[in-house]
């Protein structure tokens, strides 16, 4: 289903890293995890370009708002356009509308549905 989709994971937890990468891999996605948002955007500026990039919003030290506030702040060239989805524990509709005004495409509340999961994705890389 996303074969050839390459997607940044970006979570604190290591468990939820694990559980999404294993759902993206089982659908054929080729998956680049991170543990915090710095380390995700060093990924991002050096590595081959995710399609795709899934983020956490409670994270310590920077949360999913300021990383895609950074990623959004990027060149297209670095990044900057990719669509992203955040991935969080808060499933308030105004927490959906924080997200999307912070420059994410798409909001998942935790623990993530797999078939939800890969809709999110494959309707973000049918638009890009």
């Amino acid at each position: 289903v996303l074969s050839g989709v390459k997607v940044l994971v970006i979570d604190d937890e290591l468990d939820a890293r694990e559980l999404i990468k294993r759902i993206l891999t089982h659908y054929q996605a080729s998956v680049t995890i991170a543990g915090t948002a710095a380390q995700g955007l060093l990924l991002l500026l050096q590595s081959d370009k995710p399609d795709v990039i899934i983020s956490d919003i409670g994270m310590p030290e920077k949360n999913g708002y300021q990383f895609i506030r950074d990623v959004r702040n990027l060149s297209k060239e670095n990044g900057g356009e990719i669509p992203a989805i955040a991935l969080t524990a808060f499933a308030r509709p105004e927490d959906k509308i924080s997200a999307i005004n912070a420059g994410y495409q798409g909001h998942l509340t935790k623990p993530v549905e797999p078939r939800q999961l890969i809709a999110v994705i494959s309707g973000l890389v049918e638009r890009k």
